[in-house]
């Protein structure tokens, strides 16, 4: 989620698109003709192996959540403490309003701790999706991290290519799933900092290359479990994107866009991308927050709306108030209208929030298992 929490350069830029309105934020973000261009650094560009498993043209069909376990303040205590029952519960109400997807987060920050009972809820979270008619998008590292409410993962020093623990890690996490129709999507991993907008100030050649190297490590170790399913990599929008697209089967997008407009113009930059690089595009991650419930819900319907109209889907972050940064009301990050970044789309007591009953409504566009 690309949203103010500290003093990183990913929130100082949020921030400070935000105090000047959508219509700067909009450019900053989409990164229009006019932003200079970062000085990107050579990057390899390998040759994987291509899907054969839940590959499809485009994505307009693709309605879910990120899931974030409420009951967890930090990415770590929500595995640490995971609850199949509770997330039961949770992908129950995910699927009341016709959700047919769910991104699932973790990180080797998580595992390493306990491996097999990690393993072993991890792959209790993909049967609980599972029960529910939703296919599952695991999502395997997070590096929106730091800042205030920092809510845990791979951190810049962390960032080590072919570390051979991470790489244990990937294997122990897709090898039993490698051709398993439960899982229609691999993403490596949510938010890599390289090869972003110049006005991200702290982002480096150096690092930018280290990251994609890293990430090239990841991919090449998906590929060799031998995973059927498509790989894609949760980037944000411009140069984040492009950055990383010889590394992945689909191209990925987080727009949080303050008004129709903004979005607008960030859908049209996504149609020249898949163009471009001849890939199709989805989004895993969207819409801004409100503290304010009928703002919110409004939002999320005109999201839902154009991302799907485009071929692109719509995944929220995140389903149910909870600890975590972002779902309760005390700890709202800047990523939202008006900057209140208040995300979840279900109460703590399992009650949709005022504003969101459209979500009730059946869509028209089905996920290919559904049909």
């Amino acid at each position: 989620m690309n949203a103010p929490r500290g003093l990183t350069r990913r929130p100082a830029l949020a921030t400070f698109a935000a105090t000047l309105g959508g219509g700067w934020a909009t450019r900053i973000f989409a990164q229009t003709p006019t932003t200079p261009k970062p000085n990107l650094p050579a990057t390899p560009k390998p040759s994987f192996p291509k899907p054969t498993l839940h590959v499809y043209p485009d994505y307009g069909w693709l309605r879910g959540f990120n899931y974030i376990m409420p009951w967890g303040a930090r990415i770590e205590d929500t595995w640490w403490f995971y609850d199949g029952t509770k997330m039961r519960e949770d992908m129950a109400l995910a699927r009341s309003v016709h959700a047919n997807a769910i991104r699932l987060w973790i990180d080797y920050s998580v595992w390493y701790r306990d491996p097999e009972i990690v393993t072993a809820s991890f792959l209790d979270a993909i049967a609980a999706i599972d029960e529910n008619g939703m296919k599952a998008m695991p999502c395997i590292f997070n590096r929106w991290v730091g800042g205030r409410l920092d809510y845990g993962g791979t951190h810049t020093e962390n960032i080590r290519p072919n570390m051979p623990e991470q790489l244990d890690y990937v294997r122990a996490l897709v090898t039993p799933l490698a051709n398993d129709p439960r899982v229609f999507c691999w993403d490596l991993c949510n938010e890599p900092q390289g090869g972003a907008d110049p006005t991200f100030k702290t982002v480096s050649q150096e690092l930018s290359l280290r990251e994609y190297r890293w990430l090239m490590g990841i991919a090449d170790t998906v590929k060799k479990c031998g995973a059927l399913q498509p790989v894609t990599i949760g980037t944000m929008n411009g140069t984040n994107i492009t950055f990383y697209a010889p590394l992945v089967d689909v191209l990925c997008a987080h727009p949080y866009a303050r008004d129709r407009e903004g979005l607008e113009q960030l859908i049209a930059g996504y149609r020249t991308m898949m163009a471009e690089e001849k890939k199709p595009m989805l989004v895993n991650e969207c819409v801004p927050g409100s503290d304010k419930d009928e703002v919110r819900g409004e939002t999320h319907r005109y999201y839902w709306e154009k991302l799907s109209a485009a071929g692109l889907g719509c995944m929220p972050w995140s389903i149910r108030e909870g600890r975590h940064v972002a779902a309760r009301r005390d700890r709202m990050d800047g990523n939202g209208i008006d900057n209140s970044g208040y995300h979840p789309s279900f109460n703590a007591d399992g009650t949709l929030r005022a504003g969101h009953e459209w979500m009730r409504e059946k869509p028209t566009l089905r996920a290919p298992w559904d049909k």
